[in-house]
């Protein structure tokens, strides 16, 4: 090979090797390894299973206390203000045979809610397990000392009057015009702490006790010897839809229909001579021992037995077999129907679907 050959190879190997460097020099470098999306952390709501963002407004909300009102219950005073709020709330007999409400406010605490009535003999063994704040209009000395003599803080008309967190509405007559602001009476006591978890709760409604092991019903009534609860699912919603006494029980807040995630309806026993008869007429529902109970989620209804040890120990639901019951995530209402002759729980299942002929 002539020496300006080799010369020319030389050159076009030192151009190929130069393009070479100058093409690695253009090629793009690799950015920075994206960051992966943090995992959302949730915050369970004591009172109902429900779950909140960690750092949202409503897990700011569930460190605040509970506040439970005594609420009336009868003709005059319906529809009420601010049930469709509540985490829990309780049916209980009183004289007469009519009935009256223990509402509980916990995860969403309204500005008005009524109307507030008086303290009876059953709500310490009722309100103690949730601690927080009661909140009543007055009552017959002996009962008020009972629930003055619990965990909970105690806030009546008169005690408060000077607070602003009682007040009494022009749009009722007495004694069905008193309202509580639920909202600033949990801002007032920051040094009381947050309720502790009552019920099991399943993650969504159709994993429940009563969707997996219960049976579908169509309507639920509770009978008292003055008073008829009634409930109906709604399959749109897995909620039930409350009735009272014949009429659709709605918020006055809104006009919506009184609906609930779990009805619960428990027997338990009266105790009419409590404290050596000194209760009078009034009835006392006795909470502390066990009992027969139905437990009803997203339009189903299982047959449980309940439980309370002590006046500060939680309710306990279990099935057949011995285990938790678990709730809907959601607010729960719970019928303390009476064992008495003129009080009945009455459950209509839907038919079971007829089987399919097998074709011959």
């Amino acid at each position: 090979m002539s020496t300006a050959a080799k010369t020319r190879i030389r050159a076009t190997l030192a151009l190929l090797t130069a393009a070479s460097l100058a093409l690695a020099g253009c090629s793009p470098t690799a950015g920075p390894t994206a960051e992966p999306e943090p995992t959302p952390v949730y915050v369970t709501a004591p009172l109902t299973g429900v779950q909140y963002l960690e750092n949202s407004v409503e897990a700011a909300g569930l460190s605040r206390p509970s506040v439970a009102c005594k609420i009336d219950n009868s003709y005059d005073a319906r529809p009420q203000l601010g049930l469709n709020r509540t985490d829990v709330t309780f049916v209980e007999m009183v004289e007469g045979g009519l009935t009256r409400l223990v509402a509980i406010w916990h995860s969403d605490q309204p500005n008005s809610v009524g109307p507030v009535r008086s303290i009876r003999p059953m709500d310490p063994d009722i309100i103690s397990p949730f601690g927080g704040i009661v909140c009543y209009s007055g009552g017959q000395w002996v009962f008020m000392k009972m629930m003055l003599a619990t965990n909970v803080f105690n806030a009546s008309e008169t005690s408060e009057q000077d607070n602003g967190t009682f007040s009494r509405t022009k749009d009722r007559i007495a004694p069905h015009n008193v309202l509580v602001d639920v909202a600033k009476l949990a801002t007032n006591h920051p040094e009381l702490a947050a309720p502790q978890v009552q019920f099991g709760f399943a993650n969504e409604p159709t994993k429940s006790t009563a969707a997996l092991q219960g049976k579908p019903v169509s309507d639920i009534k509770v009978y008292f010897p003055l008073a008829v609860s009634q409930w109906a699912p709604n399959a749109e919603s897995s909620r039930f839809l409350r009735t009272q006494d014949g009429e659709i029980h709605t918020d006055a807040a809104d006009g919506s229909q009184i609906s609930a995630a779990n009805v619960v309806i428990m027997t338990v026993e009266i105790d009419r001579s409590y404290l050596d008869g000194r209760y009078g007429n009034v009835p006392r529902s006795v909470l502390i021992g066990s009992g027969q109970a139905q437990v009803c989620s997203a339009g189903s209804c299982v047959a449980a037995t309940w439980s309370k040890a002590s006046q500060i120990a939680p309710i306990a639901f279990t099935d057949a077999a011995g285990n938790p019951v678990l709730l809907a995530p959601g607010n729960t209402w719970v019928e303390l129907q009476a064992a008495i002759a003129e009080s009945k729980t009455v459950l209509t299942f839907k038919p079971l679907p007829s089987a399919t002929p097998t074709p011959k």
